[in-house]
């Protein structure tokens, strides 16, 4: 297992781009002095090194990483934490005496988890894709270590994540393979926030694919599940009835419709009244609404 891990976050921590030239690649050679620079080759290590040099020093020990990376994710500083990536692979393999007598399951999996709301972070703040293969590299490895730690619906819901970023990647079928998987683990354990989120994947695939009955089955599926949530909010109601709603829009079921679209304004209602103005949730309502009765929205 451990072998593997350091294996994909090798791989992973080399989807970088060249320090100098700016060129991405796969075949980056490191700063043997301070591990945290990547280099096309000599070339490029050469014309870097006088800005370089001023920040070059040999790395951290493995314990002070780890304590920065703590630090910057309470503080939600991503940038700082994907400043250690290039020691992903030493973390995780605990390669010191004095960090081995820590290692467990549970710190692989906090470490990955800090790298993976980091990029999430930075794929929120610049709108780019261009880390989704990252998150599903992540992804992927903590989906492993939580099935072994018995942690059923947090790997559940993690493996819809997991589909979620695979269907953006344009790998539906890779997504869809996911979102069973994770619908067969909160059957497994009665965890009703996975099914919910897996029959919502599952059905979003199939409206796509134009397999209309089935996701249509599926997503009612998934909002029958959603008020039954293990977790304390019932947050995946909306979400649900919207693709529902939209997914029934495009069927042309309308009868089934309107009393959803009530449902859907509920919440957001309350929301509208208390702060003065129209929540998105409600805006969105009442634009299902116009729909439905077939007045134009400008």
């Amino acid at each position: 297992m451990a072998e593997a891990l350091v294996a994909a976050i090798q791989t992973l921590s080399r989807q970088t781009s060249c320090a100098s030239c700016g060129k991405p690649g796969t075949a980056l050679k490191r700063c043997p002095v301070c591990k945290q620079a990547w280099y096309c080759g000599a070339e490029c290590q050469n014309a870097a090194w006088k800005q370089h040099r001023k920040t070059c020093a040999p790395p951290l020990s493995l314990d002070d990483v780890w304590e920065k990376m703590r630090a910057a994710g309470a503080s939600d500083d991503w940038r700082e934490v994907l400043k250690w990536e290039g020691r992903m692979e030493e973390l995780m393999a605990g390669q010191s005496d004095h960090y081995r007598s820590h290692w467990s399951d549970e710190r692989c999996n906090a470490i990955l988890l800090q790298f993976e709301i980091a990029h999430s972070s930075l794929r929120r703040s610049t709108g780019s894709t261009d880390h989704t293969f990252s998150l599903i590299t992540l992804e992927g490895r903590r989906v492993e270590l939580l099935g072994k730690m018995q942690r059923f619906r947090d790997q559940g819901e993690l493996m819809c994540s997991l589909a979620s970023n695979l269907r953006d990647a344009g790998r539906q079928q890779e997504a869809g393979g996911w979102c069973q998987k994770a619908r067969d683990v909160g059957a497994a354990h009665g965890f009703f926030s996975v099914e919910c989120r897996a029959c919502l994947g599952l059905g979003q695939l199939a409206m796509g694919e134009g397999r209309q009955e089935e996701g249509l089955d599926l997503l009612r599926n998934s909002l029958v599940a959603s008020p039954l949530s293990d977790h304390e909010e019932n947050y995946w109601e909306r979400p649900v009835l919207k693709a529902l709603i939209e997914a029934l829009f495009m069927a042309a079921a309308l009868d089934e419709v309107e009393p959803l679209i009530s449902r859907y304004r509920e919440a957001p209602l309350a929301g509208s009244a208390r702060d003065g103005r129209l929540s998105d949730e409600e805006l969105l309502g009442l634009v299902f609404r116009a729909r439905l009765h077939e007045v134009p929205c400008i």
